[in-house]
């Protein structure tokens, strides 16, 4: 599994398919999906993901999640309770996939695995 992160809008889904070669119609945005797709994009909107069972389908998946973290805090107690389950499932997955990226501005930063994987 290799886990793609960065802040939205920063290009990940755009390098992940020139990287890889894959189309749109490649690209899952529902867990269900994404157990039959080679990419997962959104993987932030599912807090809860059962990552188990979606490795145990799929195990070469490419994960794609904004990070949201960064930035100021929200007032709200739920928003800050999905960026904490957001960021610890982020931290399960970087522990489990054999690649971690960062994307910042179109940018790619290996922070786990060859760097030279993909070029």
């Amino acid at each position: 599994m290799t886990l793609i992160i960065g802040g939205a809008a920063q290009g990940k889904l755009d390098y992940v398919l020139k990287k890889t070669g894959y189309g749109p119609e490649q690209v899952a945005r529902t867990p269900e999906e994404a157990r039959t797709l080679p990419v997962f994009d959104g993987v932030e909107v599912w807090s809860d993901l059962d990552e188990e069972a979606l490795l145990s389908a799929n195990p070469d998946i490419i994960l794609i999640c904004d990070e949201v973290g960064c930035g100021v805090v929200p007032v709200d107690p739920d928003q800050r309770a999905w960026r904490e389950q957001v960021g610890r499932l982020c931290c399960r997955l970087a522990k489990r996939a054999e690649r971690v990226e960062r994307i910042f501005c179109g940018l790619p930063m290996t922070l786990k695995g060859d760097p030279q994987a993909w070029n």
